[in-house]
């Protein structure tokens, strides 16, 4: 019995011990099994190169290669001369670069253009390129594009059309033509916001405030003195004449 209660009143003692895994497990590139890579080997796609053995003068001649010019079609030239005649008969075309957008949200530009007097239009590069070719509206081809589209206005308003602008965050102006004149932004947006008659005065007021009328007496002096002195001489002879 005695040795049965000194096992019963001695405790179950647990033994254990902490250990650290010093391994770092990579999440992105876990390790693959053999067979699993080979299934990757042999699904993993591959492409043939089309410029393989081509030497350097090779892709220069390429390059140089011109590629034939896309005729219009029917439809194509009728929209062709509609987009000449806009071009002829408005004083501001303005030149738009147009990024990803609702067309939704271009109606609504086009309805705030429309009241001002401006005509919104989108045509292919194709078109548009065909039109300003061989002509002083050439120097615009630089920016024809897909993304670009064009303001067409009878009159010079480029205030209204820069606030209109501003309000759509995917609209932006690159430049314009003015009158027959083709700018870049800066320009478009000065020579628009400036009054003729205003610089006009402007210019007048300044050359007289820098001597204008002291330069013009000077330029005129000799020639007044001149004819003073002639009409002094004749007068003096007419009067000698009428004494004798």
């Amino acid at each position: 019995m005695l040795p049965n209660l000194a096992l019963q009143l001695t405790p179950n003692q647990l033994l254990y011990q902490q250990k650290r895994y010093r391994g770092k497990i990579n999440i992105k590139k876990p390790k693959i099994y053999f067979k699993k890579r080979v299934l990757n080997d042999l699904l993993t796609p591959f492409f043939v190169n089309p410029n393989k053995g081509k030497t350097l003068e090779q892709f220069c001649i390429e390059s140089q290669e011109v590629q034939a010019e896309k005729q219009l079609g029917p439809y194509d030239q009728i929209i062709a001369r509609e987009v000449r005649n806009w071009f002829d008969n408005s004083k501001m075309i303005g030149c738009l670069h147009v990024n990803s957008m609702k067309q939704l949200d271009v109606f609504d530009v086009q309805v705030a253009l429309f009241r001002e007097n401006m005509h919104y239009k989108y045509y292919g590069p194709h078109i548009i390129n065909h039109v300003i070719k061989n002509s002083h509206y050439n120097a615009l081809a630089p920016l024809v594009s897909k993304y670009t589209s064009f303001v067409f206005s009878p009159e010079i308003n480029t205030i209204t059309l820069q606030k209109i602008i501003k309000k759509s965050k995917k609209m932006f102006i690159m430049g314009g033509v003015l009158e027959g004149q083709i700018l870049n932004y800066d320009d478009f947006l000065k020579y628009g916001e400036m009054d003729i008659i205003t610089a006009q005065l402007g210019l007048v007021q300044t050359l007289q405030n820098a001597g204008g009328l002291n330069l013009n007496r000077q330029l005129t002096h000799h020639q007044t003195t001149l004819v003073t002195r002639l009409e002094q001489i004749g007068t003096n002879e007419t009067t000698s004449n009428d004494k004798k």
